[in-house]
C-alpha cells in the first residue's frame, strides 16, 4: 500500500471516530437534560403533593360542616317557621376569598415552591378557622333545636316509678326508653344527610305518640302541668290547688319554677 492510501485510512478512520464521539456526546446530552427535567418535574410533583396534604384535611373537614350546614337551613322550626340555622354571613364570620386570591397569584409566578409562600399558610390557617367558626355556629343550633324536641316529649323519670306496678304499661314504657335511647344516638352529632335528619324527626314524632301512651299514675291536670313544664313551660292557671296539693304531696313543688316571659 503507497504511503498516500495510508494517510487516506488513517484520515478516514479518524473521521469515523469524531462521528462516533459526536454522535455519543450529543446522545449524552440529550439524556442528561431529560434527567434534569424529570428531576425538575419531580421537584414540582412532590411540591404540589404537599400543598396538597396541606390543605386536604381542613379543606376535607369545612366541607364536611358546610354540608350539614347547608342541609339544616333547609330544616325549619316549626314555630317560626324560620330555618333552625341562621345564615353564616361572610361579613360577620370571615372570607377567606382574598386569601385564595393571594395564593392563586403567587401560585402563577412561583408554582413549584407556592408551599413556602405565606399566602398558602394564611389560606391554611383561614381554612381551618373558617370551619371551626361554622361547626361552633351549626352545632349550637342544631342542639338548641334538638332541645326544643326533646321538651315535647321528655318525661320526669321520677314519674315511672308510677307506672312499675301496672303490666301494661311496661311495654309502653320500654318502648318509650328504647325510643329515646335512638334519638339520642342518632342526634348526637351533625346530620350528614337528608335521610339522618328525617330519621331524627321520625323518632321524634314517634316519641311524641309514645308519651301520650304513658298513662302517667296522676291526676289528668296534674299531668298536663307536667308536659307543659316538660315543654314550652306551664303557665300560672296551670297551678292549680289540686296540682298543687299533689306536688306538696308527691313531689317537691319547690323544684319548678314558673317566669314571666
Amino acid at each position: 500500500m503507497s504511503e498516500v492510501s495510508i494517510s487516506e485510512v488513517k484520515i478516514s478512520s479518524a473521521s469515523e471516530e469524531i462521528s462516533v464521539f459526536a454522535r455519543r456526546s450529543g446522545e449524552f446530552k440529550t439524556r442528561l437534560e431529560r434527567h434534569q427535567q424529570l428531576e425538575k418535574a419531580q421537584e414540582i410533583r412532590n411540591s404540589l403533593l404537599q400543598v396538597a396534604q396541606k390543605i386536604d384535611a381542613p379543606a376535607k373537614k369545612l366541607a364536611q360542616i358546610l354540608t350539614s350546614y347547608l342541609l339544616l337551613r333547609q330544616v325549619c322550626d316549626s314555630e317560626s317557621g324560620n330555618p333552625i340555622v341562621g345564615l353564616f354571613d361572610r361579613e360577620t364570620f370571615g372570607n377567606p376569598q382574598a386569601l385564595l386570591t393571594a395564593f392563586l397569584q403567587q401560585y402563577g409566578t412561583r408554582t413549584y415552591d407556592v408551599a413556602q409562600a405565606q399566602e398558602f399558610g394564611l389560606l391554611v390557617l383561614e381554612i381551618e378557622r373558617l370551619a371551626s367558626t361554622l361547626n361552633e355556629h351549626t352545632s349550637t343550633a342544631w342542639r338548641e333545636y334538638i332541645r326544643t324536641l326533646k321538651a315535647q316529649w321528655e318525661v320526669d323519670q321520677r314519674l315511672f316509678s308510677n307506672l312499675a306496678h301496672q303490666e301494661g304499661q311496661r311495654k309502653v314504657q320500654q318502648r318509650y326508653c328504647d325510643l329515646v335511647a335512638q334519638f339520642t344516638n342518632s342526634s348526637r352529632g351533625l346530620p350528614k344527610t337528608a335521610d339522618e335528619v328525617e330519621s331524627i324527626i321520625d323518632l321524634h314524632e314517634q316519641l311524641c305518640h309514645q308519651r301520650d301512651a304513658l298513662k302517667l299514675d296522676v291526676p289528668e291536670e296534674v299531668n298536663l302541668f307536667f308536659k307543659a313544664v316538660s315543654g314550652q313551660g306551664a303557665t300560672l292557671d296551670m297551678l292549680t290547688p289540686n296540682v298543687l296539693s299533689w306536688l306538696t304531696e308527691e313531689d317537691d313543688p319547690t323544684r319548678y319554677r314558673i317566669r314571666r316571659l
